[in-house]
């Protein structure tokens, strides 16, 4: 593995534009239809189109906040910053959040990807910091690729932000969604907003109840839906789903009309009086299956397309969870450090390898999933596996990081 010191730019912006034309390319005209004409097909200003995901991790320290940038398609590693102690980090596509009490830190990684139709495009740019949002009591940080909006839990609002601004580099306040003091969140939706509200009570430290929906203006199109102890969400092809209590919150949207649905957890398997509610949903970006520890009873997976929960029993506690999607294996790291991969639908243990050291109580290994890899963090060790989850769970590549307590999975 190569490192870099110091900062050093992965991508350099003044490199030839390499514009792949898909779908047709502009013809030229004269007059003023010319100009627009003749802007490729996926052009970005000031991006560079590549013919693959330019896949990378992102890894940081959470006590002094000093993160990492790592190329997966030759291992080179860049400083990316010392941001100071990290509570959480969010990320949406180009960006990553860092959550440092009072403000949040936006970084671009410098590599994303946009989908067009029935293709993709891949781009990279010079990845670097954008700057601050300060914001007292800064919480949730959660985008659609389009706005991102950051909770305040003591205010009891969201600042909004628009990619557009990001992307130019500006850190502008585009406008309030409000609630009232909670540890909630705001969810950009279809061009609106799924907001937390508290069941009572005005403390940054009370629970979300339910959600409802508002437009860009904060008026409500939906009124609050149940959800007890919303804890987390995760984006699907479906819609927008809520961990609750009892179950979860489907929120979906069909033609400017929005709905609710609650996805109840199942009441006759035998071990669910074991099973703790999934306090975190977790999936492989674009799929509709989600996945979720449940305390000593092993873990949940939930299928958003038919609106269903499963218990999968492990043989160890599982200390994180995720799902590959369409019906393929759900993978687990156990409190023993093994990485588990289990059938979605049976729960048949599929597989099963030691990998990791046992976890430090709060700082979990965390596991992000694309199409094709699975990449396991191991806090203790600074080191992060990069697994062929197809093939049996083998460990294809091993990186040492400086930290790797927080991680994301950039160029998705």
């Amino acid at each position: 593995m190569r490192r870099t010191l110091p900062k050093a730019p992965i991508l350099l912006a003044s490199l030839p534009l390499f514009l792949t034309a898909c779908g047709g390319t502009a013809t030229s005209d004269a007059g003023s239809e010319a100009s627009a004409e003749a802007t490729p097909h996926g052009y970005i200003a000031g991006a560079q189109e590549n013919a693959e995901p330019q896949k990378g991790l992102f890894t940081l320290n959470r006590k002094n906040g000093e993160a990492q940038l790592m190329s997966l398609l030759d291992d080179e590693t860049v400083d990316a910053g010392t941001f100071g102690a990290v509570n959480d980090v969010a990320q949406d596509g180009r960006y990553a959040f860092l959550t440092t009490g009072d403000a949040v830190e936006v970084f671009d990684t410098g590599a994303w990807t946009v989908e067009h139709g029935d293709h993709d495009h891949y781009y990279s740019a010079e990845p670097g910091s954008v700057g601050t949002i300060e914001l007292p009591g800064a919480g949730t940080v959660a985008g659609d690729g389009k706005q991102v909006a950051v909770f305040s839990d003591s205010e009891g609002y969201a600042s909004l932000y628009t990619h557009e601004d990001l992307d130019a580099g500006e850190i502008t306040e585009k406008g309030r969604i409000t609630t009232t003091p909670h540890d909630g969140l705001v969810v950009p939706y279809q061009d609106h907003f799924l907001a937390s509200v508290p069941a009572d009570g005005t403390t940054a430290t009370s629970a979300a109840n339910g959600v409802e929906v508002r437009t860009a203006d904060d008026e409500t199109v939906l009124p609050a839906q149940s959800c007890p102890g919303l804890s987390s969400h995760a984006k699907t092809r479906v819609g927008v789903v809520f961990a609750c209590t009892d179950g979860a919150l489907l929120i979906t949207e069909d033609d400017g009309e929005f709905s609710a649905e609650h996805i109840p957890y199942p009441t006759e398997n035998p071990t669910n009086n074991s099973a703790e509610p999934a306090t975190a949903l977790e999936h492989r970006p674009g799929s509709n299956e989600l996945a979720g520890t449940a305390g000593d009873a092993g873990v949940w997976h939930l299928n958003v397309s038919d609106r269903r929960w499963t218990l999968l029993k492990t043989p160890v506690p599982a200390i994180s969870a995720s799902a590959v999607g369409d019906e393929q294996r759900v993978l687990a790291v156990g409190v023993d450090g093994s990485l588990l991969s289990l059938d979605p639908e049976t729960g048949e243990l599929l597989a099963q390898t030691a990998l990791l050291e046992p976890a430090e109580e709060g700082n979990p290994p965390q596991l992000r999933i694309d199409t094709s890899r699975a990449y396991v963090s191991d806090p203790a060790a600074s080191k992060v596996h990069e697994v062929d989850y197809a093939d049996n769970l083998r460990v294809a590549r091993t990186f040492e990081v400086p930290a790797a307590d927080l991680m994301l999975e950039t160029g998705l």
